[in-house]
């Protein structure tokens, strides 16, 4: 007796499950596994994943209105994207050659601002505009969910405009929104941090009606320790989940408040601490790292000259990636890759991308970069119970990839491999290109 679902799919080379033995984010030396199931395939019903297992098993079993023919090529599920700036105005390619020219740099403070002016003299058309066709590049190459942050406004209207906005998008990619009015101290507060610290508090119960989670930036360029757990507080007393942007520029125990407030994530971690890192480990809290800004912002290349290339002004030196990606890994502590898309330090929106440039610059497995890019990724999320991997209950959201196997997309660099991209069973981007619903 069959049993009658939406969609089978089926013929396909490895069917990379992503699923972890335990209900959570692969950790430490779990990372270099992944499940792979050769010849697997899936049963698909209302949208969610119903059976998963051998093509023939799923046959036997299921009669389906539609059956999708992978070809014999490689399925994944789809990419989760868990920290982004996307609505923003402006571009600062300027700013990232005067960088690379040791020329005087703004420094990442000083780009904000710039980004902050060119967001409020954009028009919430252009706005809008520029993050729907960031969303269709991102889902073109098999991101179908994402976090969004404000953080280019830091007043209330502006910040609260960017929520809104955010809120107006209509597309396939599923957007989680985050108040981030905690990004820096603005220009006008330099000399009065406190009385901005109050402004960010006041603005929490209008940011809490238009987004689920605040985000708080601390670190040497943004707020203190003091200061951010004196945020995180007020966050948690408006009802906002937790992110943390944390240490970036230095070690000021960002990720240990973090954890210690059973934060979603904490993001960037470039100078994490000892204290703060076993913190982290002991913790459910997720560290989200960016190959692409490591790159981007040239942590991995000398700088020529004695002054200019650095955040403080002095010379840029590399930064060994590879022990520090070991360290973190070998904490124990959950973790998860991320684009970071921003116009500053990493103009990236292809996961693709970051998974290459994880397992380049921190020397990571096939098996690591696949885990962190999609069932870790979904967990920094807030999502992992119903994304990141192919497995029963979850949302039917997969990629079928011009390859036959998922060291493939690692190892290529630079290519958009992702033939088709479905949500809910629902094919929405083929060969590179977001397809447009019928009228």
């Amino acid at each position: 007796m069959h049993e009658y679902i939406d969609l089978l799919v089926l013929n396909v080379s490895e069917l990379l499950t992503a699923r972890t033995a335990a209900a959570g984010p692969a950790r430490g030396g779990a990372l270099n596994d992944i499940e792979v199931i050769p010849g697997g395939g899936f049963a698909v019903h209302e949208g969610k994943i119903v059976a998963v297992g051998s093509s023939d098993e799923l046959l036997k079993r299921y009669r389906a209105t539609r059956q999708l023919d992978a070809g014999g090529r490689l399925v994944s599920p789809a990419f989760s994207d868990p920290h982004t700036h996307l609505i923003h105005g402006g571009s600062r390619h300027a700013e990232w050659e005067a960088k690379v020219l040791e020329r005087p740099a703004v420094g990442i403070d000083g780009g904000i601002r710039s980004t902050i002016n060119a967001t409020g003299e954009a028009s919430d058309a252009a706005l809008l505009a520029h993050a729907e066709a960031i969303l269709d590049d991102m889902l073109a190459s098999g991101t179908t969910a994402i976090e969004a942050k404000s953080g280019y406004g830091l007043s209330e209207r502006s910040e609260l405009r960017l929520l809104a906005l955010a809120a107006e998008i209509d597309h396939p990619v599923a957007l989680a929104s985050t108040f981030l009015g905690a990004h820096t101290v603005p220009e006008q507060h330099r000399d009065d941090r406190e009385a901005y610290i109050a402004e960010v508090i006041a603005m929490m119960p209008a940011a809490r009606k238009l987004s689920a989670t605040c985000d708080i930036a601390i670190d040497p360029v943004s707020f203190t320790a003091a200061e951010g757990e004196r945020l995180v507080a007020a966050a948690r007393e408006h009802g906002f989940e937790l992110r943390v942007h944390a240490d970036q520029t230095g070690d000021v125990s960002g990720t240990r408040i973090a954890a210690e407030a059973g934060a979603l994530s904490v993001d960037h971690l470039d100078f994490v601490g000892d204290d703060s890192l076993a913190a982290l480990a002991a913790s459910e809290t997720i560290g989200v790292i960016f190959p692409a800004a490591n790159m981007h912002v040239l942590d991995i290349t000398p700088g020529r000259s004695v002054a200019g290339a650095g955040v403080d002004g002095t010379a840029k030196q590399p930064r060994n990636l590879v022990a520090w990606a070991d360290r973190l890994v070998e904490s124990g502590a959950a973790l998860a890759l991320s684009t970071d898309y921003n116009p500053g330090t990493a103009p990236c929106t292809s996961m693709q991308l970051t998974m290459q440039l994880a397992a380049r610059l921190y020397r990571m497995s096939f098996a690591a970069v696949w885990n962190l890019a999609t069932i870790n990724a979904a967990h920094a999320l807030g999502a992992g119970g119903e994304r990141g991997s192919i497995e029963v209950g979850k949302v039917a959201d997969f990629v079928i990839w011009d390859v036959a196997e998922h060291g493939q997309i690692v190892h290529r660099l630079g290519s958009n491999l992702a033939a088709e991209v479905y949500i809910g069973g629902e094919a929405v981007a083929r060969r590179g290109r977001r397809i447009e619903p019928e009228a």
